[in-house]
């Protein structure tokens, strides 16, 4: 299965904003393959900690909330599976799934940018908990 011409060009425009805010970061695997393409992202956190996120492009995008992973971390994540205190939905393909968006707010108006940067935001929570103890709904409160 291939992807639309509407999904071509909104992933187009998506392509052209993570390029533009995570420049020199950002990886497309299998871009072409609708239903396959996921995206990777290499963050640096506050602590200097190299993470990588990974979004699964959903073959109906952007209709369905993308799945978000914690691809590569300095150590392993831990297995929390599903799990409201740490924002967990539990593992997809051996990685550990994060939650981003609440999936019945999700919209097609919503973007990678903004999935990305959630997912940021997460990652420094979890920074947080590991060196604090903290609950991670200390750091998160309640993500929209």
């Amino acid at each position: 299965m291939s992807w639309t011409p509407a999904q071509q060009y909104r992933l187009a425009a998506e392509k052209e904003i993570l390029d533009r805010y995570f420049p020199g970061k950002v990886q497309w695997i299998d871009p072409t393959a609708g239903g396959r393409t996921r995206i990777e992202i290499e963050m640096t956190s506050n602590s200097n900690q190299v993470y990588r996120l990974r979004a699964y492009v959903p073959s109906d995008y952007p209709n369905s909330l993308p799945d978000l992973v914690v691809a590569v971390s300095p150590k392993p994540m831990p297995n929390w599976g599903a799990r409201h205190s740490t924002h967990t939905l539990g593992i997809r393909d051996g990685c550990l799934k994060i939650c981003h968006y609440y999936a019945p707010r999700w919209n097609a108006e919503h973007t990678f940018y903004e999935i990305f940067l959630k997912g940021r935001v997460w990652l420094e929570a979890y920074e947080g908990h590991v060196q604090t103890g903290k609950n991670m709904d200390f750091y998160l409160g309640h993500m929209k």
